[in-house]
C-alpha cells in the first residue's frame, strides 16, 4: 500500500552514530507497528561509526513488506570544525546535509532518534507545507534561557521550534541552498549557540516554519513544565497532545531518556516494550546503580532534582580523580 504525495512511500530520515544505534532501531521498529501497511522508506545518515553488525541489526528492525533502508556516510572532513558543546558532539549537524544527500528525494520527516512513534505518520507526511520549507512544534523554553531566545530576534512563547520532528520540503531546501546556510549560520554564531542544530535551523527558519499541533512532538516538557507548556500551545491542545500523542519525544539530558534507569515520563514502558521487539532486546537499563536504586524511592517529583543533586557529586569526584591523576 502506498502513502499519500502520489506512489512516494513515507520516506523517514534519521541521523546517529553508532551509539545511538539501538534507540534508532526502536524508533525504526515502532514506525513499523504503528504504519502496518504503509510504505515506509528509512534513510539512516552517519558519520562512519556504524559497523556492518549495526547495520544488518537497524535493517532488520526495520523489516516488514512495505519497508525499505538506505544508509548514507557524512565525512569527518564535511563535520570539522563545526561546533561542539559537553552534551552535543558533531553528530547534531548531520541533519543538515540531508537535502544534498537525499537527491531524489523531496520531502522527509526527519526524526532524532531519541523519538517514539505511536500513531500513524500519513497526516503528518501530507501536511501542505504551501511557501515553507520546515513544519515542526514549537518548544517549550524555561524562563532561564528565554532571554537567549529574544536574542535571536525569536518571539516566544511560540516562534521557538523543537528540531526532533521535522517535515522537510527537501525541493524547495535545494531551490534555497538552506544546507549552505544552515552550516554558515553554525560557524558564523558558533559561540552563542545553546542547542547548537536547533538555534541555527531557528535563526535560518525565523518565522518561514510552518507550526503542528503538539501532539506531533510530544517533549517530556509537556509534563514536567506543565504551566510553561500551556503558555505555548493552549490548554486544549496540550492535553490533545498528552492523552493520544502521534510521535513521543523524550528529548533532554540523563534520566529524561527512556532508556535511564530513572525516567520518570509517561511513555517509558512502551519504549521498552518496542525497544523488546528489536535485536537490541535485553539491553539494560543504564544507570542502575546502588546511588540510584537509593534515588528512585524518592517521590517522582522530587526524583529529577534528588538525580540532579547525584550527577553534581558525580562530577566533582571525577574532577577530583582527574586532577590527582594529573598531580602523580
Amino acid at each position: 500500500m502506498s502513502s499519500a504525495l502520489g506512489d512516494a512511500p513515507i520516506v523517514v530520515a534519521v541521523a546517529i552514530d553508532d551509539q545511538y544505534a539501538p534507540w534508532a532501531a526502536t524508533l525504526l521498529r515502532s514506525c513499523i507497528m504503528a504504519n502496518p501497511s504503509i510504505a515506509l522508506s528509512f534513510e539512516i545518515v552517519h558519520n562512519g561509526t556504524l559497523s556492518e553488525e549495526d547495520r544488518s541489526r537497524l535493517v532488520l528492525s526495520a523489516k516488514s513488506e512495505h519497508s525499505s533502508v538506505r544508509f548514507h556516510t557524512v565525512s569527518g572532513d564535511d563535520l570539522r570544525g563545526l561546533p561542539t558543546t559537553p552534551h552535543f558532539g558533531t553528530v547534531v549537524w548531520m541533519r543538515f546535509f540531508i537535502p544534498d544527500l537525499l537527491l531524489d528525494r523531496t520531502r522527509v520527516i526527519y526524526l532524532d532518534s531519541d523519538t517514539l512513534v505511536m500513531s500513524g505518520l500519513l497526516d503528518l507526511w501530507s501536511v501542505p507545507l504551501d511557501s515553507t520549507s520546515i513544519a515542526a512544534v514549537a518548544n517549550v523554553v524555561e524562563p532561564s534561557v528565554r532571554p537567549h531566545v529574544r536574542s535571536m530576534g525569536i518571539e516566544y512563547p511560540g516562534g521557538f521550534f523543537n528540531s526532533g520532528v521535522l517535515v522537510m520540503d527537501l525541493e524547495r531546501m535545494r531551490i534555497d541552498r538552506s544546507a549552505e546556510e544552515l552550516l554558515k549560520t553554525a560557524f558564523d554564531h558558533r559561540d552563542r549557540l545553546v542547542w547548537p542544530d536547533q538555534d541555527a535551523l531557528n535563526l535560518v527558519f525565523r518565522r518561514r516554519w510552518l507550526p503542528l499541533h503538539p501532539r506531533w512532538n510530544a517533549q517530556n516538557s509537556f509534563w514536567a513544565w506543565d504551566e510553561w507548556a500551556t503558555d505555548v500551545f493552549g490548554r486544549v491542545p496540550l492535553e490533545e497532545a498528552k492523552i493520544r500523542p502521534a510521535i513521543r519525544h523524550f528529548e533532554g539530558p540523563g534520566l529524561s531518556k527512556p532508556w535511564h534507569y530513572l525516567c520518570p515520563y509517561p511513555g517509558r514502558k512502551h519504549y521498552r516494550a518496542v525497544m523488546a521487539q528489536t535485536p537490541w532486546a535485553g539491553t539494560p537499563l543504564q544507570d542502575k546503580t546502588a546511588a540510584t536504586r537509593f534515588v528512585r524511592w524518592f517521590p517522582p517529583e522530587a526524583r529529577i532534582q534528588a538525580y540532579i543533586r547525584l550527577d553534581r557529586v558525580r562530577r566533582r569526584l571525577a574532577e577530583r580523580n582527574q586532577n590527582r591523576g594529573r598531580q602523580r
